[in-house]
């Protein structure tokens, strides 16, 4: 769990919620657009107005109501209706702090999803002997950010560029499209895509753990080769619990899929009895998929930028489960071999149910603290005497709890 711990900290650390420009429009809200203040950001940028007619003014930008445009010339002020523009363009500062944060965000994940993995798990548990260390997460972290700035800084525009061309349909929605610019509010937005990664509650993996110790076998901390490939040791972190896609139906409901990678991490036990060598292994993989339903919560004392949503999932999953022991008597020549092995493969159904806290770093991204619960019916597991391995009646529902990141169309 400590792996996993400073991971979260390395992402809160490194993404602290950087200042939006404007929040989302809350739908329900009774305001117009036209009677919220210009945006500080854009007053008295240079901006520059083609008229239908023909003809250009050149001037700083000092506001919209609600159907002209208001350009400062000189000491005076003019209104250009929307009707009569052409074009509008809008000079702007380049916003590579978006960029930056995309990659620093995007570039450690993938580095822990990548390097830090452990080999032939199920899901994408952490590895055990090593994990997201915090110091060469902050470096990946800084390097991602630093070749963000710098691609944004070559291939930003400068400005922002407003046609009026077109239908009349055409030219009202360009017309909303820049007040909403000048005025900084961002659109709601309602298609959300998110990650989750966390520390596993197992249930299957810490019982037979306990019973191969508990009955003389060395669980070891390093890779093992199995009968199916190098078996590399997984803390309970795992980084992909959870893909989630929703909509939101209304500001404050969402509906939507999620896919869940439920499988806890593969074990192997060895012991030498009487010139007998016995090997056992056990793996649980389980994939789920379910329609959920989320409801966000205190919408209006917590404002936009903080979310704090409580949501509930039905679907099915599909359980593949393992259980074999490989023994070898040296007693005889050539060296015999019993391989005992029980397999579990069914659909069963489930439910699912999480809370999770998220903070808005950009009116499209936003990081997340999630705690959730999955159930799954129990299950028998047959025993393997010779191994001293009795039968098992073992829960397959698991917790997490850990962090969420968003995206948001």
């Amino acid at each position: 769990m400590r792996k996993g711990i400073f991971l979260i900290l390395t992402l809160a650390f490194l993404f602290y919620p950087w200042e939006m420009r404007g929040g989302q429009l809350d739908q329900s809200s009774s305001s117009s657009v036209s009677e919220l203040p210009t945006a500080l950001g854009l007053l008295f940028n240079r901006v520059s107005v083609y008229r239908k007619q023909g003809g250009a003014i050149f001037g700083l930008l000092v506001g919209v109501d609600s159907d002209s445009l208001i350009v400062r010339l000189g000491k005076n002020d003019e209104k250009v209706h929307y009707r009569n523009l052409a074009k509008v363009t809008i000079e702007t500062e380049k916003k590579t702090s978006r960029y930056v944060l995309y990659s620093m965000l995007v570039g450690t994940y993938l580095w822990n999803l990548i390097y830090f993995q452990a080999k032939n798990q199920p899901a994408a548990y952490i590895k055990k002997s090593e994990g997201g260390a915090f110091l060469s997460n902050v470096m990946i972290a800084a390097s991602n950010g630093g070749l963000g700035w710098l691609i944004s800084s070559l291939f930003q525009k400068g400005e922002m560029v407003f046609d009026f061309t077109g239908s009349e349909e055409k030219q009202q929605a360009e017309w909303e499209k820049l007040r909403t610019f000048v005025i900084g509010a961002a659109p709601l937005r309602k298609m959300h895509l998110s990650i989750q990664a966390g520390h596993v509650f197992t249930q299957v993996s810490a019982r037979y753990s306990n019973l191969l110790k508990s009955n003389g076998y060395n669980v070891p901390g390093y890779g093992y080769y199995m009968y199916n490939g190098y078996l590399e040791p997984a803390s309970n972190f795992n980084l992909l619990r959870k893909l989630q896609l929703t909509y939101s139906f209304k500001p404050h409901i969402e509906f939507g899929a999620a896919l869940l990678w439920l499988g806890e991490p593969s074990i192997m036990g060895s012991r030498w009895q009487d010139n007998q060598s016995i090997e056992v292994t056990q793996e649980t993989d389980i994939k789920g998929y379910y329609a959920i339903g989320i409801r966000r919560l205190f919408r209006k004392k917590l404002g936009k930028r903080i979310n704090w949503n409580i949501g509930l999932g039905m679907g099915a999953t599909k359980l593949n489960l393992n259980l074999k022991a490989v023994s070898y008597d040296y007693y005889v020549w050539p060296y015999t071999q019993i391989t005992t092995e029980h397999k579990i493969s069914k659909n069963l159904f489930s439910w699912m149910a999480f809370t999770e806290l998220n903070f808005y770093l950009q009116d499209t991204l936003s990081f997340g603290l999630i705690a959730d619960y999955a159930f799954l019916p129990s299950q028998h597991i047959p025993g393997i005497p010779d191994a001293d391995i009795p039968a098992q009646n073992v829960r397959l529902s698991t917790g997490s709890i850990g962090f969420t990141l968003g995206l948001h169309f």
